[in-house]
């Protein structure tokens, strides 16, 4: 009597077992359907696009200073990951027309992409340079949504909302007008900075945020910049109680919602408005949400219309360089380059340094993602390191 085998163990002694041949023949065939159906997801999965990588990020040490040094080239290590992984999925798409925008974009978002990661050599190989090599994955699936996010928000431009917020005289802290605004300006398309960033510039720019809540347009500009924003919406929102409802149990919730926006390019008013919402609701807090739902989606209407119409991304910018490596002297050098021999520049006007860094204003004709690629077409006599790409900001450092 023989046996039928499954790897090295007998699992089934005879055809008799069964009450027909077809019958065992149709359960024998279940482990090379089973190999088939491998084989065939296998062709359907490119090899090296699991997300899985390893790389190797550096950094400067400064003044000794090796926690830091590792910390910052472990955060290079993530930025190269997420990097690597993109581009094998960006050069399978035919929808991404503007590759700088979709790389600075989603990279960086790098610390949300990587699911995993171990490291594997963590050192200084220098007096100035550490090194963290890593074996990461890269979610495929967030990598591709943070795609699809920058294809359909290609040609519009970057938002932020600063809203001054209270519910019945008190501040509100639940940011309803402000979840509201950004959720319909998302689905209309528009990019937004996340929220962890902008808490992050409004925890330190309280004096900042204050003047420009207050009218101070040049305030929210330097807002905007800081964000890497190119819009940036700055406004009130109040919310009270007005009573209740005569023969009921519902209270009526007044919103009047005021907005400007002003243009991260220039500095000025784009346009602005401002719309009233009323619901009533036997909660408060419910009545609230949809009063402020009420006010914003005129509002919304009026603004995406404006701003479509007004805003043109081809135009000149302003761009907020930061420069690292380079001493006054190297720096006062590259500045006069700037103007002469990279096309576009208008004007180069300094706003401060401090050691070996420095931030430049540049006016210039084109997008930061343009800038960047000049950098290093330009013949500068001092070769320049690309940092990262926003759509109003640019790093760099001297290689």
């Amino acid at each position: 009597m023989g046996y039928l085998l499954y790897g090295d163990k007998p699992i089934f002694k005879s055809v008799c077992m069964f009450k027909s041949r077809k019958s065992f023949y149709a359960l024998l065939s279940i482990p090379l359907l089973l190999a088939l159906a491998a084989c065939k997801t296998g062709q359907q999965k490119p090899e090296g696009n699991d997300g899985w990588v390893e790389v190797t990020g550096v950094s400067v040490i400064n003044n000794g200073n090796l926690g830091l040094a590792k910390d910052e080239a472990l955060k290079d290590a993530k930025r190269v990951a997420v990097q690597e992984v993109l581009g094998s999925v960006v050069s399978a798409r035919t929808d991404v027309k503007n590759l700088q925008l979709v790389q600075s974009s989603v990279t960086s978002k790098s610390e949300g992409l990587i699911e995993t990661f171990s490291i594997l050599n963590a050192a200084a190989v220098s007096a100035a340079e550490y090194q963290v090599k890593i074996k990461a994955k890269v979610s495929m699936a967030l990598i591709n949504q943070a795609i699809e996010e920058v294809v359909a928000s290609q040609g519009k431009p970057r938002m932020m909302v600063i809203l001054d917020e209270t519910f019945n005289g008190r501040a509100d802290g639940n940011k309803v007008a402000q979840t509201e605004i950004e959720m319909q300006f998302i689905a209309q398309g528009f990019p937004f900075v996340d929220r962890a960033s902008v808490e992050k510039i409004v925890a330190r720019n309280k004096r900042k945020i204050a003047s420009a809540l207050s009218g101070d347009n040049s305030a929210a500009r330097a807002l905007g910049v800081d964000a890497g924003a190119e819009i940036i919406l700055v406004g009130t929102s109040r919310v009270k109680e007005a009573g209740k409802i005569a023969d009921s149990q519902l209270i009526s919730v007044q919103a009047d919602v005021n907005v400007r926006v002003i243009d991260i390019n220039t500095g000025k008013l784009l346009t602005a408005g401002q719309e009233h919402g009323a619901y009533p609701h036997i909660n408060p807090e419910s009545g609230a949400v949809s009063a402020v739902n009420k006010a914003v989606s005129p509002l919304r209407e009026k603004l995406v219309t404006d701003i479509v119409k007004l805003w043109d991304i081809n135009r000149g910018n302003t761009i907020a360089l930061l420069v690292t490596g380079l001493d006054y002297e190297k720096l006062m050098v590259l500045r006069g380059e700037l103007t002469e021999k990279v096309r576009g520049v208008k004007a180069v006007n300094p706003k401060g340094s401090a050691g070996k860094a420095a931030k430049l204003e540049i006016e210039f004709e084109g997008s930061s993602f343009d800038l960047a690629d000049r950098l290093l077409t330009s013949g500068l006599s001092i070769p320049l390191k690309i940092g990262e790409v926003k759509p109003n900001a640019l790093d760099v450092s001297a290689k």
